[in-house]
Formats: C-alpha cells, sequence, structure tokens
C-alpha cells in the first residue's frame, strides 16, 4: 500500500492512543467526548482518509484476535479497547485507577 492510500498496519501499530472514525458516526463523537472527559490524548484516525477499512480491520484482526465492521475502534496506551460500549464499560472498571494494565475486555 503506498501513501496516497493511507496508513498501513505498521503505521498504525505505532499509536498508543488512538481512535478509528468515520464521518457522521454519533458513537464516535460521544466515545471521542468520553476521552475529552478524562483527559486522555489521542489521535483520531478518519476511515476514508488516514486509513482504509480493510487495514483497520486487519490490524484489529491481527492485534486483538477480534473481527470488527463498525466505527468508533478505540486503542488505548496501545491495548485494544473496542467500541463505544466497551469503552464505557473499560472507564466504569477504571474507576481510581489510572493504569491501562490489568484491564480486561
Amino acid at each position: 500500500m503506498n501513501s496516497d492510500q493511507g496508513l498501513t498496519i505498521e503505521q498504525l501499530s505505532e499509536y498508543k492512543n488512538v481512535i478509528i472514525t468515520q464521518p457522521n458516526c454519533p458513537y464516535c463523537v460521544k466515545a471521542k467526548a468520553l476521552l475529552d472527559q478524562q483527559g486522555t490524548e489521542y489521535v483520531t484516525l478518519v476511515l476514508g482518509q488516514q486509513l482504509t477499512k480493510m487495514v483497520m480491520v486487519d490490524f484489529i484482526q491481527h492485534s486483538a484476535n477480534v473481527n470488527v465492521r463498525t466505527v468508533p475502534q478505540i486503542i488505548l496506551d496501545g491495548h485494544y479497547i473496542g467500541g463505544h460500549d466497551d469503552l464505557v464499560a473499560f472507564l466504569e472498571r477504571q474507576v481510581g485507577n489510572t493504569s491501562f494494565d490489568d484491564f480486561e475486555l
């Protein structure tokens, strides 16, 4: 894949905090708002602009052994979190714990 087609899987794996979105996605907006409330710095990557859906799907399949078809897809501290609902559940379990090391999906 050349650079005008978007990020490669290798380039995507370099991001520690990332949310993969697409335009007009209400759950993407909600997920970003939750991360903003937590003060979490992250990079937003938009499908069709910075990366293709195929790269997103392949990356998450390879790194987390999960098949995905929807956005948002969220990675925090290099760990795959999932979508909006997964982020909500993750944040609820993190009350009083700022480490991402021992979270469970």
